[in-house]
């Protein structure tokens, strides 16, 4: 009488642990209803993306890009090198601004003339030694598609705004 209920009990803890994904308990890649085997990324800080094209970029890379910070639930937009940044900014809130690191320098000017300042997210396509170095001084946090993954580039753009959002309130303290 004990043994078939013991075995039926083992087959069905089996059948649970077999179905559930286990593994991904507490992990930030895990979305409701979703599990982490499909690569699912929901960020941590939804936010509104302003992605500036550099010169090497393709129409269909940009798409990608979008479409990527769409699923992970935040709010781009694209705009062409050489763009105006700061109308675009004053007419618009945005978080957080992604552009490639030759670009960083004007940007940056543009970004002083706006009250609600975004935080700039370089990219680092196939950069020298020196370069990553210097970028790296320079930003705490940068998307390096040479050394990482797209979720890791969605971890980053997370990184950031943790590190804005804590540094807002130590400043409000």
């Amino acid at each position: 009488m004990l043994r078939p209920v013991a075995v039926a009990g083992i087959i069905t803890l089996s059948l649970i642990c077999v179905s559930a994904d286990l593994s991904a308990c507490g992990d930030k890649f895990l979305r409701v209803g979703r599990s982490a085997r499909f690569k699912g990324y929901a960020a941590v800080h939804p936010a509104s993306i302003l992605i500036y094209k550099s010169l090497t970029s393709t129409p269909e890379g940009i798409k990608q890009f979008e479409a990527l910070l769409k699923r992970a639930g935040h709010r781009p937009l694209a705009v062409e090198n050489g763009a105006a940044l700061a109308p675009l900014m004053a007419a618009a809130h945005y978080d957080v601004v992604i552009a490639d690191y030759a670009d960083t320098g004007r940007i940056k000017q543009e970004i002083q003339s706006v009250p609600a300042r975004p935080g700039l997210l370089p990219i680092l396509y196939k950069p020298t030694k020196v370069v990553e170095a210097a970028a790296e001084k320079e930003y705490h946090c940068l998307i390096k598609p040479h050394a990482m993954n797209k979720y890791d580039a969605l971890a980053e753009i997370d990184h950031l705004l943790d590190l804005r959002l804590k540094e807002s309130v130590s400043l409000a303290k």
